[in-house]
């Protein structure tokens, strides 16, 4: 697979391709490394909800629902998307609808944006991802937050300290 000229971004998730879009990907990204990759957690196959459920990181009745933002399964769908697409470290890394979590409770939904977010921080200090951000069909539209409702975004722990301050979504 060769990209076309001018190609810098290739877009894809776990979900894509009846879960096999990564995979397939995988090759023509190591034969391209400066192509850039763009991936998100949030959407998941049945397939990955049951790897998902047998790896501990989400519940039989969590996996049915076929999204998440559950810190643990964003930490481990993290870590699948750098195996599937053979990178050492992501690009970038979208949460996928976020809206789509707690569609009827928007204290719940910012809580588990917030609590995604600092996992993705967690991976930024790690080295294992360049960036991160949101994927949104109707999240604004729908008004479940805006682009200025979590402030300030997750912030660094202090030098030398495991503490993350306090931040909330209006």
């Amino acid at each position: 697979m060769r990209p076309p000229p001018g190609s810098q971004w290739i877009d894809t998730a776990p979900n894509y391709a009846a879960g096999r879009a990564q995979t397939l990907l995988a090759p023509a990204l190591t034969a391209h490394p400066s192509l850039r990759v763009s991936t998100k957690a949030g959407y998941f196959t049945a397939a990955t909800g049951i790897d998902a459920v047998n790896a501990g990181v989400l519940t039989e009745d969590q996996a049915l629902a076929g999204h998440s933002l559950d810190p643990e399964y964003v930490r481990w769908q993290t870590g699948r998307n750098r195996e599937q697409l053979r990178r050492e470290k992501l690009d970038l890394v979208l949460l996928h609808n976020p809206e789509r979590a707690h569609t009827r409770d928007r204290p719940a939904q910012h809580r588990a944006l917030r609590e995604a977010f600092v996992v993705l921080e967690e991976e930024v200090a790690a080295g294992h991802l360049a960036g991160y951000g949101v994927a949104t069909w109707a999240g604004l539209q729908e008004g479940a937050f805006t682009v200025g409702s979590c402030s300030p975004w997750p912030p660094k722990p202090q030098k030398d300290s495991t503490t993350w301050s306090r931040y909330s979504c209006r």
